[in-house]
């Protein structure tokens, strides 16, 4: 029987960072103050050092982050981790994987047709649903079949579930990621940890 993998979405998977950062340099470039967004500095949730117009010009620059999850740009735009998309084909032959991801309302039925199309060989997605939109809630997903493996990219939905074997994907450093159990930084690492 296979052990059951459980894996994140969102700056796991894909470099959510990365889309975004081309959203924001789209539509503020027009702007007198405007400097590109460059993904690799991205370092907050909300994007305020690398998508500073959003927090200058906007009533509710939190919605319109959570908005730009939802457009249909983003996922236009949503780009493999370098050798995701391989790996998760190899350890779906070893284990039962299971896209476990947080979402909001208006974006979920957009990154399960995104999965679908990409990753047709997962065979189970997760989608959490909060409309608090604090992107936690993991925890309702106990994971406690026996070994089960659980990998995120951020500690406070490892520290919440009860797999047996957690990893923190920590592509680089950012103000929620600090993390003392198993890190992972790259898909090769992952692997040749687990495969």
């Amino acid at each position: 029987m296979k052990k059951d993998l459980y894996i994140d979405f969102d700056s796991t998977i894909v470099n959510a960072d990365k889309a975004i950062c081309k959203m924001y340099n789209e539509r503020y470039s027009d702007y007198e103050d405007f400097v590109p967004a460059q993904w690799e500095k991205h370092s907050n949730w909300a994007y305020k050092g690398v998508c500073p117009l959003i927090h200058r010009h906007e009533d509710d620059p939190i919605q319109v982050i959570k908005d730009y999850f939802g457009d249909k740009d983003f996922f236009k735009y949503l780009e493999f981790y370098d050798d995701a998309k391989r790996v998760i084909g190899r350890l779906v032959e070893k284990y039962n994987v299971i896209i476990c991801t947080s979402a909001f309302p208006m974006n979920a039925s957009k990154k399960v047709l995104w999965i679908e199309e990409h990753l047709p060989e997962v065979d189970e997605i997760i989608i959490l649903i909060n409309k608090s939109g604090n992107g936690y809630g993991k925890e309702r997903v106990a994971m406690m079949e026996e070994d089960s493996i659980f990998i995120d990219d951020h500690p406070k939905n490892l520290r919440s579930t009860k797999a047996s074997e957690k990893y923190l994907f920590k592509f680089k450093e950012t103000d929620y990621n600090e993390y003392d159990g198993n890190i992972v930084s790259s898909w090769k690492e992952i692997e040749s940890i687990l495969l």
